[in-house]
Formats: structure tokens, sequence, C-alpha cells
């Protein structure tokens, strides 16, 4: 059966946003677990940042982050479990059968499957119950220029922690365009 090309680009913008979120989440501190103070300092340049682009109102503040962090706990959980199925296969790959592979290439399938469902139930049911319609869209916007903007500072770019600018002959990988977003 033939994937269509929406399907497609979904599967491929899903998968580039999970590896984006475990490099967030696991690249800024190589080598060493996250301290409680990183964790806590993250969540709240998330939620500055977030609240500021998708002008929040505190009401709108109050209902939405309980809702948008429970959502992102569940998608890391997903993202969590899909990267240590990779990760026993890697390290087990002398190992393991033909058959032991596949069941771990039809688990990540329904990983992703999962990811994609909760997206789906969140982005339908859920935000839209805390925030108007036009803040919903906005919010796909908003995640991918919060990574992107993580990104940069990760690398030293911006206005990260290293205080420089990103520009030409320093080396900077700009970060990819994100999908074509309705402008508001």
């Amino acid at each position: 059966m033939m994937k269509s090309p929406l399907r497609m680009k979904r599967v491929f913008t899903l998968s580039l946003t999970t590896a984006l979120m475990l490099l967030v989440c696991f690249g800024t501190a190589p080598l060493k677990a996250q301290s409680e103070e990183q964790i806590k300092q993250f969540n709240l340049e998330r939620e500055k940042y977030f609240t500021e682009k998708l002008e929040l109102t505190d009401k709108e503040a109050e209902l939405f982050w309980p809702v948008y962090n429970d959502f992102n706990n569940r998608k890391m959980m997903i993202a969590e479990e899909e990267r240590n199925t990779f990760r026993y296969c890697h390290k087990n790959a002398d190992n393991l059968s033909d058959e032991e592979f596949i069941e771990a290439l039809d688990k990540i399938r329904d990983l992703k499957d999962e990811q994609h469902n909760l997206e789906q139930k969140y982005y339908r049911e859920k935000f839209p119950a805390v925030l108007p319609p036009k803040k919903v869209m906005m919010l796909y916007k908003v995640e991918w220029d919060f990574r992107s903007h993580l990104l940069r500072q990760i690398r030293g770019h911006g206005t990260g922690e290293h205080g420089r600018r990103s520009g030409p002959g320093n080396g900077h990988i700009p970060a990819p365009a994100p999908p074509e977003m309705i402008t508001f």
C-alpha cells in the first residue's frame, strides 16, 4: 500500500520533531543527567516564551499550562520508550534475531502512531477547550520556533549563553525552516 505524500510528510515531521525534542531534552547537558535546576529553568523559559508568543491572558495561561504539561509529559514518555527501543536494538544488534528486529520495528511504528494520536487528541480536543482556535493554530509554530530558539542556544548562537550572534563565517548551521504555516 502506497503512503500518501501528506502522510509521509507527517511521519517525517513527527520523526524530526521527536529527534529535536530528544536533542533539546537530553542534548543540553551531555554525559550527565540534567539537574532539577536545569529542568526548572527550561520549564520557566518555555512558559515565558509560549506565554509571550501566544499572548496568553492570565486566565488562558492558568487553563493552558496544566493541559500542555500533561501533553508534553505523555509525548516525552513515548519518545523515551522509542529511544530505549532503538538503544536496546543497537546495543544488542549482534544477538537479536530477525524476528526480534521486526518486533522492535513494529513497536517503533506503534509508538509513532501513539504519538500522532496523542497530538490529534490534544490539538483537536484539549487545547481548543482552553484556547481560542487562532492560538491553537499558533501553538504549532510557537513549538517549532521554541525548538529553533533552544537549538541556537545550545549551539551558542543568537542570544544564547555564549553571547555570539549567528551569521556567516562562524560555522552557523541554520535551523530547518518550519512547516509552512499560516501567518497571523
